[in-house]
């Protein structure tokens, strides 16, 4: 049990992190991040070693994300109103620049096709390495880069609009 508890303190943050950027819900993430540690620590025997822990964690937590989507319609959009962005010494118009930038890029991402949104919050939020997503989705870390090139591409297209 003191094991878990260590997994728990060096995983919660970044899984965390993770679940906030899939959903853009403070209280849902938290919820999933419960969620997440719970059937991590029920299904810890199925832990093969493939890929890193964080990884598997992400998958756990994506999984509870995708599960409470489709029982609860009301999470599929980001709820943009509740995000909320350091502003160090900005000026006011900084700020909301800002803020608009960042609700063009969270809704570009949420409008990525899976693999691509995935692929992309795995290795550009959750800092999961390309050759660990690989392993997860079984296949070549040339896909896995592939994927995230072409996700970057249609996030930058849609920014451009």
């Amino acid at each position: 049990m003191a094991a878990f508890q260590e997994v728990y303190e060096e995983y919660a943050r970044p899984v965390y992190r993770f679940l906030l950027s899939l959903t853009g819900n403070e209280d849902l993430a938290e919820e999933l991040l419960s969620e997440t540690f719970y059937q991590a620590f029920k299904h810890i025997d199925r832990f093969e070693g493939r890929c890193n822990l964080y990884t598997w964690l992400c998958q756990i937590a994506k999984n509870a994300w995708l599960k409470e989507r489709r029982r609860n319609k009301r999470y599929q959009e980001i709820e943009f109103d509740k995000l909320s962005i350091q502003a160090q010494g900005l000026s006011v118009e900084e700020q909301i620049i800002n803020r608009e930038t960042y609700s063009k890029v969270l809704k570009a991402v949420q409008a990525l096709e899976e693999p691509y949104r995935e692929v992309f919050v795995l290795h550009a939020i959750g800092e999961v390495k390309l050759k660990e997503i690989a392993s997860v989705y079984s296949k070549s870390e040339s896909w896995a880069r592939v994927t995230y090139f072409r996700a970057k591409q249609q996030i930058v297209k849609e920014l451009m609009k």
